[in-house]
């Protein structure tokens, strides 16, 4: 250990069973060079790790990674009175290091109900927490530092009394917090000049049985500040919502708010009288850029903001159904809900290193012996905006009938320019056939399916099979990118072509005008690239012909190759008609019946 102290600055191994660099986290700390030039991972395998952990200031720019928050667990049982303890001093994990990354992996203090029992305390600034659960009673969660911002996103946090309280600016986007007592979630102590304390955002608020008096906050300090924002709240909360803590002088300085809350315990109107119910636009104000303002720089080592990659989401389907409906009164949004009969499944496909691109997997509950059809579904937004769900629907209907079906992440213009979008499809569809055996995947019967943005995707994906120009040249998956039929929904099939009119937003995503790099836009146009690796392919279009720049010219073409081609035009309708009713149901059917056709 003298020898490594201070001098690791690679990526790490910490294994219980002898397969790692380190049996003990804290000789992994131990090891790590200060203020490391590069970003490293602390790889934490599956283990239940007995250790009083601190992380100090010298450590930056490190992710700490475990197998799962259920298989990688760091454990401790201080608490105050023991020893002479107090608060501060009965965490599990202490964290003063900035520019910090924490996933899949569990924090917890088994110390019980013997008074306050910290699990995590973490007084860094730029901290990051992802798929991580928080175990404890009292005090779980002492999210402090006035200078500190940190970001929990999709994590579990469980306590009994003001389990999480503290100073710092934090985010709980996704999160479950759930109250073993009747008792306070949170003891915010905001200082004055902050602007924002603790934000939780389509969080659920849950409890044990027989728990039904929960405080969504008191202030521990006078300018506390607490919102929270579409989070679903099960009857445990009480009415009131807030607790001044025997202090009335607070009511004047506190800020908690509400927006959007739902469920038995969302109770607007019997609010205390001194608690904020948020407007639409206040509302809106209430995102990361805003609530993790600082003086210092927002971007880490990977260039992008530290507390992840946030995603346009300009297009979106309400906001598509609001502007729609004013010309298509009839029209209605496909929400993305349940379908009997279809299991989900929710996968990490690819890590950027960064953040990882999720895949969501439909398949049908009752499956026959032989392997099914698959197809992988891009959604569109002009390249830059939109997200899998809006695909989610259309893919159920489709598992419903019979498919496996898919909807994926991929980077978008603002995030990386093309070709990467492209390599994260090929590798989607990749990993898909990676894991055939456990969807019942048929991989010599794979279509890809897109719409918009997500349709030129598909198109120049499925033209382009077996070519590794188009290909990762890092991707560590040996499986066919390959597919056997293109479903092409209003998606362009030539940038730069007398029907299209693609400029700015394309050439956002392109790296250029088509002046600027004419070989590019051609490169990208699946009508350029068509050739003998043709597949079938169904064109479903909305009445506005920009959007099937291409599509005659590539008819032609497959014509000429006998490569089978359908099209139908769905007249007076929006462009993203598939997002919609009356036209979902027949696009659906359209592709089951073309598939079967070909298949």
């Amino acid at each position: 250990m003298r020898d490594l102290k201070g001098k690791v600055q690679e990526d790490i191994v910490v294994a219980k069973d002898g397969t790692g660099d380190f049996l003990y986290i804290a000789d992994a700390l131990e090891a790590i060079r200060v203020y490391l030039p590069k970003p490293i991972t602390v790889y934490i395998k599956e283990g239940v790790y007995k250790e009083k952990l601190e992380i100090p200031g010298t450590i930056t720019n490190v992710t700490f990674r475990g197998d799962g928050p259920e298989k990688t667990i760091i454990t401790y049982d201080d608490h105050t009175g023991k020893n002479y303890m107090d608060t501060f001093d009965s965490y599990t994990l202490l964290v003063w290091g900035n520019s910090l990354r924490f996933q899949d992996l569990t924090i917890q203090n088994t110390a019980g109900s013997v008074g306050q029992a910290v699990a995590l305390h973490a007084e860094g600034d730029r901290l990051v927490f992802e798929n991580c659960h928080f175990r404890g009673d009292q005090d779980t969660m002492f999210a402090s530092g006035e200078n500190s911002r940190q970001y929990y996103k999709d994590c579990y946090i469980e306590g009994t009394t003001d389990f999480i309280f503290g100073s710092a600016t934090a985010l709980f986007d996704n999160c479950e917090i759930h109250s073993k007592s009747n008792s306070y979630i949170t003891a915010a102590s905001t200082p004055e000049w902050v602007n924002y304390g603790y934000v939780f955002k389509d969080c659920k608020l849950t409890a044990a049985a027989g728990v039904d008096k929960v405080f969504l906050g008191r202030p521990w300090r006078d300018y506390a500040k607490t919102v929270f924002i579409n989070c679903k709240m099960e009857d445990h909360v009480v009415a009131e919502g807030w607790n001044d803590w025997g202090r009335p002088q607070v009511k004047e300085t506190t800020y908690y708010g509400e927006f959007g809350s739902t469920g038995p315990g969302a109770n607007s109107s019997q609010r205390v009288d001194w608690a904020h119910q948020l407007s639409a636009e206040e509302a809106k104000q209430y995102t990361a850029e805003n609530i993790f303002t600082g003086q210092t720089s927002q971007t880490n080592a990977y260039g992008f903001p530290w507390y992840g990659y946030q995603i346009d989401s300009s297009f979106n389907l309400e906001d598509s159904y609001n502007q729609l409906q004013k010309h298509f009164p009839d029209i209605q949004p496909v929400r993305n809900t349940a379908v009997a009969g279809v299991i989900e499944d929710n996968v990490d496909y690819k890590d950027l290193g960064y953040r990882r691109l999720k895949m969501d997997v439909f398949y049908p509950e009752h499956r026959q012996k032989d392997r099914l059809p698959g197809i992988l579904m891009v959604h569109g937004g002009g390249w830059r905006s939109g997200h899998r769900s809006l695909q989610a629907p259309m893919a159920k209907a489709l598992a419903k009938k019979g498919y496996v079906t898919a909807v994926m992440d991929y980077r978008l213009s603002l995030e990386a320019p093309y070709p990467a979008g492209v390599y994260d499809v090929k590798d989607a569809i990749k990993w898909l056939k990676s894991h055939a055996e456990k969807f019942g995947l048929d991989t010599n019967r794979v279509a890809i399916s897109g719409g918009s943005a997500g349709g030129q995707l598909a198109a120049l994906v499925a033209m382009t099979n077996g070519r590794e120009a188009y290909e990762s040249p890092s991707s560590g998956l040996t499986a066919s990118a390959s597919v056997h039929a293109l479903i092409d929904m209003d998606g362009v099939l030539a940038f730069h072509h007398p029907e299209s009119s693609e400029g700015t937003v394309a050439a956002e995503w392109l790296g250029g005008t088509y002046e600027e790099v004419p070989e590019i836009w051609d490169q990208a146009s699946a009508l350029h690239q068509l050739g003998e690796v043709a597949v079938p392919s169904l064109f479903l279009n909305s009445q506005y012909p920009r959007f099937h720049a291409g599509q005659d010219d590539m008819i032609k073409k497959l014509d000429k190759l006998g490569v089978y081609s359908e099209v139908h035009t769905f007249e007076a309708c929006p462009h993203p008609f598939w997002l919609f009713r009356p036209w979902f149901g027949t696009t659906v059917n359209f592709v089951d019946g073309f598939l079967q056709k070909v298949w």
